[in-house]
């Protein structure tokens, strides 16, 4: 036979209304926290995968400011382009380039001249365009303005970060940086201008857009895993140097050749000065036609471009709204599980005093008081 004495069941009755009490309070600060544990070691499971989405959310959020930078940068100098292209270019230098190359139009041919170089200017001005502060047309260095026109000895050159792009007498010349000092290459010798726009033509701006940034074990990017942001100058708009005839290759360039040809021409005695002749200039505005086209395919690419990055955006969206649903699944608790939960634990802990209040005497009630 089994005894049961008063300190035994005063024992177990506290112990049941504490752990009562607890599940009372437990119910409450889920329901008013909305959370289902408020610390590591309440579900470690749960917290251990939360703590995983919360970094991946936080990756995703990250990539995706990204995209939307790169994609406002890319959509801006698409935008840019489609402008050079339909009012610039066709206005400011095919037509122009036609109407000089016409006979009937010899008269006028200087003033065909002053807007080509006009137009010139006004590409060079585009593109040294800016998206948030950042130039667009400067490769990796968004900081300084990428084109200017220089002119010496009445002759203009297209210049890119302070190298003459057409000027094949200088192409070959030792590179000073702007402290008109040498590059060194690894073998120790001064790197050329050409040299300088080969390797400024090759440079990457990657950014991490959530397609698995990774790097080689030299540290650098690998290609395949991010999303290189960088426009090259030189590259948009066809290119340094001359061509086996010696004309630029560049639409700036063509057309401020052009433009010397025909501002050079005498409409008095109608010859033609050293800058060249109707013959130049025919052969120039064939030209210009082909660094159209080439202009229109870099008009292209940063259409496709922009494309792209507007689908990894629906896709970085996407991935957010999972992440963050199974979140709300592991750490959010079910309002109405939650009230139900405490209304039963209510219930339990109410009962457990009343019968604390019938059952134990109350001498001993008044101890536990």
């Amino acid at each position: 036979m089994i005894r049961v004495t008063t300190n035994s069941t005063l024992y177990t009755y506290q112990k049941n209304l504490m752990k009562s009490s607890n599940q009372l309070y437990s119910a409450m600060n889920s329901l008013m926290s909305g959370r289902n544990f408020d610390s590591y070691s309440a579900d470690p499971a749960a917290a251990t995968r939360a703590f995983q989405i919360h970094s991946s959310l936080n990756a995703t959020n990250t990539q995706y400011s990204n995209n939307t930078t790169v994609l406002n940068k890319v959509s801006t100098a698409w935008d840019v382009a489609d402008d050079i292209i339909d009012k610039l270019v066709r206005d400011l230098a095919e037509a122009p380039a036609l109407s000089g190359l016409s006979d009937t139009n010899l008269s006028t041919l200087n003033t065909q001249g002053d807007v080509l170089f006009s137009g010139a200017e006004a590409i060079v001005q585009s593109l040294n365009s800016k998206y948030d502060g950042n130039f667009l047309f400067n490769g990796s260095d968004t900081q300084n303005a990428p084109f200017a026109l220089e002119t010496v000895d009445n002759k203009t050159y297209v210049t890119y970060r302070g190298v003459r792009i057409d000027d094949p007498d200088t192409l070959d010349d030792t590179y000073l940086d702007e402290n008109n000092q040498p590059v060194l290459k690894d073998d120790g010798t001064s790197m050329t201008n050409r040299e300088m726009l080969d390797k400024w033509s090759q440079e990457h701006q990657y950014v991490d857009i959530g397609i698995g940034f990774e790097v080689d074990k030299n540290g650098k990017v690998i290609d395949s895993t991010a999303f290189d942001s960088a426009i090259s100058g030189t590259d948009f708009i066809g290119g340094y140097g001359v061509d086996e005839d010696g004309d630029p290759t560049n639409i700036v360039s063509i057309m401020v050749r052009l433009s010397e040809i025909f501002r050079g021409y005498d409409t008095e005695s109608g010859t033609w000065s050293s800058a060249g002749d109707k013959e130049d200039a025919q052969r120039l505005a064939g030209k210009l036609t082909k660094a159209q086209e080439g202009l229109s395919a870099q008009h292209s690419a940063l259409e496709t471009k922009a494309k792209y990055l507007e689908t990894n955006k629906s896709q970085l969206e996407s991935s957010f709204s999972t992440l963050n649903t199974e979140l709300n699944s592991i750490e959010k608790v079910d309002q109405v599980e939650a009230i139900l939960t405490l209304s039963s634990v209510q219930t339990s802990y109410n009962a457990a005093l009343q019968v604390g209040a019938h059952v134990i005497p109350q001498s001993l009630m008044d101890y536990l008081n």
